[in-house]
Order: C-alpha cells, then structure tokens, then sequence
C-alpha cells in the first residue's frame, strides 16, 4: 500500500515534519513558504503534484504564497487543510484526515 504524501508549505520544521512522517506512515514534502519576488508558482507546483494533500501553516507564511499555493491547488484539483497553529504534529494530522478541526 502507497503511503500518503502531504505537502507542508510554511514555517521552519522541516526535520520535526520528516521525523514525524515515521510515526504516521506518510511522506512530506517540505517548502518554508518564502518566495522570492510576489512566489515561485513552479516550485510550489512541482511539490503539489507529487502530494495527496496539501497543508499550508497560516501562522507562518506570505499571503502572496498562500494565493499561489491555493490557486495551484485548485487547479490540480487537490485537497488543501489550513493549519491555525505552526506545529508539525497538527500539519501531518490535517494533511491525514485524522483533525477534527479540519479548514478547508
């Protein structure tokens, strides 16, 4: 069986999300959310495709990022959670379906 791969955009915790990819049998893929002059739409895009579901950290990235990564995401048709808080912990629980506290 496939395990699920979530992209995380936001934040700094990329190895605390790896870490806990372990403990929830998934794979993330990690992009600290900066972009350079107004977003990357590419970058963000080629992390999109490779995910299940995308999660953005609200409490640590652009607004300019966050249009660029719901607009891919709409595009791709994928599912995209909003993290209220920066925690990995709640990143991978979203990004699983297993939150009840789900924003989409």
């Amino acid at each position: 069986m496939k395990k699920p791969t979530i992209a995380v955009f936001g934040g700094s915790q990329e190895a605390t999300l790896k870490k806990l990819a372990g403990k929830y049998k998934c794979n993330v893929l990690f992009h600290c959310g900066k972009s350079r002059n107004g977003g990357n739409k590419n970058e963000f895009k080629t992390l999109i495709k490779k995910a299940d579901s995308i999660v953005v950290q609200l409490g640590a990235i652009g607004h300019v990022s966050m249009d660029l990564i719901k607009e891919v995401a709409k595009e791709l048709n994928k599912p995209l959670y909003f993290n209220q808080g920066m925690g990995a912990s709640g990143a991978i629980k979203l990004g699983l379906g297993l939150s009840s506290d789900v924003a989409a």
